[in-house]
C-alpha cells in the first residue's frame, strides 16, 4: 500500500550528476521544485564533486555526500587510477563483474549509511531521476534491510538503463527481479509510449509502469519578443546521434528556398570524426561573424537560449532515439518554443498527440515547415498542465 501523502519524506538521489552530466540538474530541479509545491520538504542526496551553483534554483536540502567513483589525478590519485584501469581491463559490460561488484559496493556505501542513520518513523520516498548502476545498486541494498517496509522507490528510465564503466550490463533484469520481489514498493517512470512498449516486453507490469515527463521549470524570464528575421535553434549540446551532422544540409535548404533566418547552435562536448568538417561547413554558409553557443552553457542560459527561438529543430536519428525522449523537448514547452523533428523518433508521438510542433519523413520538408509554423498555433499549455497531472500520479500525490 501506499502511504498518505502527508505521512511522507522525499529523496531524490542522482549519483549521475557532475560537471561532466550536467544535463541531469534540469531535472533534478525540476522535481524538486515540483515536490516543494505539493507541500514537501525534499532532501538531494548528490555526489560530492556535484556542481553546486546550477543546483541553487533547486527547492529542498541539498546534501553533497554520494561517491560516485569520479575524480581527478589531482584530487584523489588512486581512485582516479583504479577507474582508469577499470576502463582499460573491463571495457566491456561482461567483464571484470567482480571487480564492478565490489566497487558498487563501495561507491554505494555514503549513500547506504545515510539512510541507515534516519531514525524517523515515517516512509521514506526515493526518487531515482536515472536508472544507473549505483542508484540500482543503493536500492537493492536498502531492499535487504529490516526497514525495507519504510521505502518506497521511483525509478526513472531514459535512454541507455546500463550506463558508465561500473555497470553489470544487466540492470533492466536486476530492477525487474527486484520489482517482483516488492511489488507494491515500486513505480517505473518513463517518457515515451516506446519505452513503456519496450519495458511491458521485457516482462514488467504495465501497471508499474508511468509517464514521467520532466516537471515545468519556471526558474527564468519568459518574455517573449517577435523575431525578424525568424531565429531557428539546434540546441542541446552537439553530438552526432542528434543529427548535428545534419546542419549544414538543413541551412542550404533554407537559404536555397529564400527563408530569411538567424540560427543558434550549440557546440559539442565530445567531438566525433566528422565534428570539425561539419563546424567548418555551418561556418562557410553563415558567414565569418556566425558563432556557435558553447557546449556547456548553464542552465538558466540554455533556457534563454531557448526562450529566444521562434523555433527548435531536432534533426536526431530515428534508430539512436527511436524509443527515447529529448530533455530540449521539455525546455521548449517551457517556453511556448514549437520543435520540428523527424518522424519516428520516441517522442514523436507526443508531439503529434498534444501539438507541440511539426515532424518531417526527410530533411527536404523543413524549408516548407519552417514557412508556415509561425502561422501554426500549438498546445503548450495543455501539454504542460498534462505534465503536471502526469507527475502528480506518478509520485501518488
Amino acid at each position: 500500500m501506499w502511504m498518505n501523502s502527508n505521512s511522507r519524506e522525499y529523496y531524490i538521489v542522482d549519483f549521475v550528476a557532475s560537471r561532466k552530466y550536467y544535463h541531469q540538474y534540469p531535472l533534478i530541479i525540476g522535481l524538486s521544485q515540483f515536490l516543494s509545491k505539493r507541500s514537501h520538504s525534499p532532501v538531494i542526496l548528490l555526489p560530492y564533486i556535484a556542481d553546486k551553483l546550477e543546483l541553487e534554483s533547486s527547492d529542498g536540502a541539498v546534501n553533497y555526500i554520494l561517491d560516485s567513483g569520479y575524480s581527478s589525478r589531482n584530487t584523489r590519485p588512486m581512485r582516479h587510477l583504479i577507474l582508469k584501469l577499470l576502463t582499460i581491463l573491463c571495457g566491456s559490460q561482461s567483464s571484470g563483474q567482480l571487480i564492478k561488484r565490489r566497487m558498487r559496493k563501495i561507491y554505494t556505501a555514503p549513500g547506504l549509511a545515510y539512510f541507515q542513520n534516519i531514525k524517523s518513523i515515517t516512509s521514506k520516498h526515493i526518487v531515482f531521476p536515472t536508472l544507473d548502476p549505483l542508484s540500482l545498486e543503493l536500492a537493492l541494498r536498502l531492499s535487504t534491510s529490516p526497514n525495507m517496509k519504510d521505502y518506497y522507490f521511483y525509478f526513472r528510465i531514459v535512454g541507455s538503463e546500463s550506463r558508465g564503466i561500473l555497470s553489470s550490463g544487466g540492470e533492466l533484469k536486476l530492477l525487474l527481479s527486484l520489482v517482483n520481489l516488492h511489488p507494491n514498493k515500486i513505480r517505473i517512470g518513463v517518457e515515451t509510449i516506446g519505452y513503456k512498449t519496450y519495458l511491458e516486453n521485457l516482462g514488467f507490469d504495465p501497471s508499474f509502469i508511468f509517464w514521467s515527463p520532466w516537471p515545468c521549470l519556471d526558474n527564468f524570464n519568459k518574455t517573449k519578443s517577435e523575431n525578424n528575421p525568424i531565429k531557428i535553434g539546434f540546441l542541446g549540446c552537439a553530438k552526432q546521434r542528434k543529427g548535428f551532422d545534419n546542419i549544414p544540409k538543413i541551412i542550404s535548404q533554407l537559404k536555397m528556398e529564400g527563408v530569411n533566418f538567424d540560427i543558434l547552435i550549440q557546440e559539442a562536448n565530445f567531438p566525433w570524426a566528422e565534428y570539425v568538417k561539419t563546424k567548418d561547413d555551418i561556418e562557410a554558409i553563415m558567414g565569418c561573424a556566425f558563432k556557435f553557443l558553447p557546449s556547456n552553457l548553464e542552465l538558466i542560459e540554455l533556457q534563454e537560449n531557448v526562450n529566444k527561438c521562434d523555433v527548435l529543430i531536432l534533426p536526431y536519428d530515428t534508430n539512436s532515439y527511436s524509443i527515447n525522449a529529448s530533455g530540449v523537448l521539455y525546455h521548449a514547452c517551457d517556453s511556448s518554443v514549437p520543435i520540428v523533428t523527424a518522424k519516428g523518433v520516441g517522442f514523436t508521438a507526443e508531439i503529434e498527440k498534444f501539438n507541440l510542433g511539426l515532424t518531417y519523413a526527410n530533411l527536404d520538408e523543413i524549408p516548407k515547415i519552417i514557412k508556415k509554423i509561425r502561422f501554426a498555433k500549438f498546445e503548450f499549455l495543455n501539454y504542460n498542465s498534462e505534465r503536471m497531472k502526469a507527475n502528480n500520479q506518478f509520485f501518488f500525490i
